[in-house]
């Protein structure tokens, strides 16, 4: 199996020409099964490669036995004679300092660590452990998010040049027997069987029932699913850069009058020859190049955008997310930055409702940001920090469970939902309840922002308007013993 394994992963990293001769590849090893077969598969390899290997891990002092998980990947680096640097950092404080989930600054650390010390070693490229079950569970994930196929394509083998998955050819259960070929014993997280996450929840809930009542190859469906759908996507985003060249205006007079010349301005005649797949890639792209981001720019703002494209109004504009807007004046298609605080024609945004995991981490797909939820203790003459209520928020969790006449299951149907005809909240502080229509108007929101601002209700009881306030019935007290913690997370909250 030793050799099979080392024959199927030199021919896959040949395949997709992941490893040039030469180069120095570093190596992410977090001490699990991938990272670890990877490793070794790797090092196998390298001689007939004629590449360098670095061994890399960081420390994300998560958990008690991280320490102990960086000693492994040591031992193993000093075993195969591998260079190895390892590093520690602080994810819990980075959690606070970028207000993002625990995931993310994790990931987002990993990244930073993996830049820095490939610049410090001349590496070329960064070897990473994912496999065909990820990207198994990555299309489902992004199934449930309503993604395109941008989303749909899974995780790439090879992505920006640098970044290789040379296990991507491979399932959970070919690592694992390899392993075992060779008397390796990986680490153990105990986070990945944590059901609270969407992830292990498709990992060992989903796949499995999906595997035994409807198709046992369905982690091999799904993956050439995604290489389908990438290879697609690649195509359309080649036709769509063509495009984009062909209906893009460059002429600096024809631009000034109607716009700045940091202004991405498009053909109207030229952009409705094409295919609308084409159109909806083209719109994508412009905005990419004048925010430099895609992740606030949802399907309907593409659909207002051509909408308004191909009606009969020939002046009007609407907004777009990062402070953009998009114009159309007769046959010019304009992106610029948005200098009015109103929009002529704003995006509106669909009513949405989500049940809140608590404890647990909830994904709203309506406004692709999450909200994260914690239960804690108080103990007898301990005070807490309290929050300033707009982005992280802490409530009395008795309240919120006295507040309605059935506690007795286990769980309280919190919902995540943006405002509905007649709401009424008490805000933090004040006594009497107020219209969140006339909340609204008195915080200065724009009217074409108030369907996009999420709040927390349990029933037709508000507890939270996140990004502006708590509810007052249902905050912390001296009598207080178990309290409710929750963040939200977007774009707006890491910037």
């Amino acid at each position: 199996m030793t050799a099979d394994f080392v024959r199927q992963m030199h021919r896959f990293i040949l395949r997709h020409a992941m490893i040039k001769n030469g180069e120095t590849v570093l190596v992410a090893v977090s001490g699990g099964a991938d990272s670890l077969a990877l490793l070794y598969g790797l090092h196998a390899l390298h001689s007939q490669l004629d590449c360098q290997l670095h061994l890399a891990h960081l420390n994300h002092c998560l958990r008690p036995d991280a320490d102990a998980d960086a000693d492994f990947v040591q031992q193993h680096a000093v075993h195969l004679g591998v260079p190895c640097t390892i590093q520690r950092t602080d994810v819990p404080r980075l959690v606070k300092q970028w207000k993002l989930s625990v995931e993310t600054a994790a990931r987002k650390a990993r990244y930073q660590f993996y830049e820095e010390v490939s610049k410090q070693i001349g590496a070329t490229k960064i070897a990473l452990g994912h496999h065909q079950d990820d990207t198994a569970e990555t299309v489902l994930m992004n199934l449930f998010r309503g993604s395109g196929s941008t989303g749909l394509k899974g995780i790439p083998s090879v992505r920006d040049i640098k970044f290789i998955r040379p296990l991507a050819g491979f399932t959970r259960q070919h690592i694992e027997t390899f392993l075992a070929s060779k008397g390796l014993v990986p680490r153990q997280d105990s986070t990945n069987t944590d059901t609270r996450y969407l992830r292990n929840r498709i990992r060992h809930e989903l796949i499995p029932r999906l595997e035994s009542d409807y198709n046992p190859n369905i982690k091999v469906g799904l993956s050439r699913t995604a290489d389908v759908l990438g290879a697609e996507s690649e195509y359309l985003d080649t036709v769509a850069r063509e495009a984009l060249e062909t209906c893009q205006v460059r002429d600096p007079d024809r631009i000034k009058a109607l716009a700045t010349l940091k202004s991405v301005v498009l053909d109207r005649a030229e952009f409705q020859q094409f295919h609308i797949a084409v159109q909806r890639r083209v719109l994508r792209l412009s905005f990419f190049e004048m925010s430099g981001s895609l992740g606030d720019l949802y399907f309907s703002h593409c659909e207002a955008m051509l909408s308004l494209i191909d009606g009969d109004v020939p002046n009007a504009a609407l907004a777009l997310p990062n402070g953009l807007r998009f114009r159309r004046v007769y046959q010019c298609l304009i992106f610029e930055v948005n200098t009015s605080s109103k929009s002529p024609l704003p995006v509106q945004t669909e009513s949405f409702a989500y049940p809140l995991a608590v404890p647990g981490k909830t994904f709203i797909a309506a406004l692709n940001t999450e909200i994260t939820a914690e239960l804690g203790d108080i103990p007898s003459g301990e005070t807490l920090t309290f929050p300033n209520g707009r982005y992280e928020a802490i409530f009395d969790y008795e309240k919120v469970k006295g507040a309605f006449a059935d506690t007795s299951s286990e769980t309280f149907p919190l919902t995540v939902r943006n405002r509905r005809q007649g709401d009424r909240f008490q805000p933090y502080g004040m006594r009497g309840t107020k219209k969140i229509k006339d909340f609204f108007i008195d915080a200065k929101v724009p009217r074409y922002e108030r369907d996009r601002i999420p709040m927390l209700v349990r029933g037709d009881e508000i507890l939270w308007i996140v990004g502006y306030t708590t509810s007052d019935p249902f905050k912390i007290h001296p009598g207080t013993r178990q309290y409710l913690y929750l963040r939200y997370v977007s774009e707006k909250t890491t910037s």
